[in-house]
């Protein structure tokens, strides 16, 4: 007798196992393939973007782990770096992260003589350093001017070159990951200069890839400032956009994964209307709702209104902590899509006033804008916004 024990992660995992993962072979197929290039000199530049919850970091871990044995592989997400979460981000910052992230990648290989001549450089150097702390072994510098920045910049950014050139014999390349590249925003003005920076870098260098992902639509902004025809990488970044599951691939996955859910073929289609094929939504909701009962289209849209505060929770978060200008903008939009002068008009406000709120929702990804026409991009917010409004009759604008 087959035993079948249900594995269907939740939506919030970063990592999963072997047995968890489902699909994306293609996706996987073609950016390890793009990848292996860079043992032959000819490492690429990769801009890897989707929806939040499509499950682009899962499978970015996944490619690292199936490539680490053969490369110096290192994962940094901007995002969790503690000067973006403290509203400060900076290049030095981003920098001591990428320095770190490779230095943790040579303790794992055993490459101590890389650890090893990075602290004699920074000994020997004329760093104004603040401070010199030892992180598990690893020399970290503290460094206090613009200066020190370049040559502090220049020196990381060719360090995963020099590694390889170093252990050719052990290893094909390097690789970098730099998850959540949207965080980047933050340096405002100075971003510009900071991409022309790296790519004027690492242009030259033969056996280093770079990967940049990031939740934000192909038609996001900070696209064009990166890999747009005028922007830092322009020509060289080659763009792979992550999308949400098919039904057919949806169904396939809750069959396999989650037999004792019964969705009637109505409640699938509502259950698949409800997360638009997004996996963290798919996982999530799927794991919410009753098992061994057959659900159809009416008990899935119920399930749906009861669980939606679980399932919007980190968008729930982010409502609470926006503006009353900038929450009622996005009630403006639950209807339909408008543009600025639309907004403007329906909230009794110069169109000018609109700039800075308008900027900050498309930075946080609840708004993006095509064609002078703004629109709501997260489903599921919009969704708990509509259900609070028929129960209650207002929005939450204010909570206690």
């Amino acid at each position: 007798m087959v035993v079948c024990v249900e594995d269907l992660a939740w939506g919030t995992d970063a990592e999963l196992t072997d047995e968890q993962f489902y699909n994306r072979e293609r996706d996987i197929s073609l950016i390890k393939g793009l990848l292996e290039t860079t043992s032959k000199g000819s490492p690429p530049t990769i801009m890897v973007v989707g929806i939040r919850g499509v499950g682009k970091t899962v499978l970015l871990k996944k490619i690292k782990k199936e490539l680490e044995d053969d490369y110096l592989t290192c994962y940094v997400d901007l995002s969790t770096t503690s000067g973006y979460q403290r509203g400060k981000l900076t290049e030095t910052g981003i920098m001591e992260q990428f320095y770190s992230s490779w230095m943790e990648a040579c303790k794992r290989r055993g490459f101590a003589t890389v650890l090893e001549r990075v602290s004699k450089f920074f000994k020997t150097k004329k760093f104004e350093l603040k401070d010199l702390k030892d992180a598990g072994g690893i020399p970290v510098p503290i460094i206090q001017s613009e200066d020190d920045y370049r040559k502090l910049s220049k020196f990381v950014l060719d360090l995963p070159q020099k590694i390889y050139e170093d252990h050719s014999r052990d290893i094909e390349g390097s690789i970098m990951i730099i998850d959540e590249f949207q965080s980047l925003r933050d340096l405002g003005g100075r971003l510009d200069s900071f991409l022309w920076f790296i790519r004027g870098v690492i242009q030259n260098q033969k056996n280093v890839a770079y990967v940049f992902s990031g939740s934000v639509s192909s038609r996001d902004s900070i696209i064009e400032k990166i890999a747009g025809k005028d922007g830092a990488f322009g020509g060289r970044m080659l763009n792979v956009e992550i999308y949400p599951f098919t039904k057919e691939t949806v169904k396939n996955y809750l069959n396999e994964k989650l037999p004792s859910l019964n969705l009637e073929d109505g409640g699938f289609e509502r259950f698949y209307k409800c997360t638009k094929g997004v996996p963290f939504y798919v996982n999530t909701f799927a794991k919410l709702l009753q098992k061994n009962v057959p659900l159809n289209d009416e008990m899935v849209t119920e399930e749906f209104k009861r669980t939606l505060p679980l399932l919007a929770v980190h968008l729930i978060n982010q409502w609470s902590r926006l503006t009353l200008h900038e929450q009622t903008i996005l009630t403006t939009l639950i209807s339909k899509p408008l543009k600025r002068k639309e907004i403007a008009e329906s909230m009794n406000i110069t169109p000018g006033s609109l700039s800075n709120p308008l900027n900050k929702l498309q930075k946080l990804d609840l708004i993006e804008s095509e064609g002078g026409t703004y629109s709501i991009c997260e489903p599921i917010l919009k969704a708990w916004l509509k259900k609070e409004y028929e129960e209650r009759g207002v929005f939450p604008f204010r909570s206690i």
